[in-house]
C-alpha cells in the first residue's frame, strides 16, 4: 500500500463527454486533482510533465491504443513506474487478462458509476505494493 494517498490522476481518453465525467467525478467526489489529455500520442509527455500519482488509460483510442501506451510508458524511465488503471468498454476475461499480463495495476469496466469511481481508484490504489 502506498504511503500516501492518491491525489493526482492523469487520464488517456479521446471521448470528450467520459472525459468531463471523470474528470467531475474524480475532482467533486474524489477531491483529487485530473489532468486530461485526448490525444494518446501525446500522454506520455503529459504523464511526464503532470507527475501523477496514478495513469488511467483507455484501450481503444485513435492513434496509439492504451496497451501501446502502456508499453511505450514501460520502456521509459520516467514513467516505467507509475500505476496504471484502464477504463474500458472491452470487458471480457480474455481481455482483462491480456491488460494485466501487460502491467496493469486494474480495470474499471465502462459503463461506470461516477458516484463509485473515486473509491474504485483508491481501493486499487490501496491494493498496490
Amino acid at each position: 500500500m502506498p504511503a500516501t494517498p492518491l491525489e493526482r490522476v492523469f487520464y488517456a481518453e479521446d471521448d470528450e463527454d467520459i472525459q468531463r465525467i471523470v474528470r467531475m467525478s474524480l475532482e467533486r467526489i474524489g477531491k483529487m486533482t485530473v489532468k486530461v489529455e485526448s490525444d494518446p500520442l501525446k500522454a506520455i509527455e503529459g504523464i511526464k510533465a503532470f507527475k501523477p500519482d496514478l495513469v488511467m488509460l483507455d484501450w481503444m483510442m485513435p492513434g496509439m491504443d492504451g496497451p501501446t501506451v502502456l508499453k511505450t510508458m514501460r520502456q521509459q524511465p520516467e514513467t516505467a513506474s507509475y500505476p496504471v488503471v484502464f477504463i474500458t468498454a472491452k470487458a471480457t476475461q480474455k481481455d482483462h487478462a491480456e491488460l494485466l499480463a501487460l502491467g496493469a495495476a486494474g480495470i474499471v469496466s465502462k459503463p461506470f458509476s461516477p458516484k463509485d469511481l473515486p473509491e474504485q481508484l483508491r481501493a486499487i490504489w490501496a491494493g498496490l505494493p
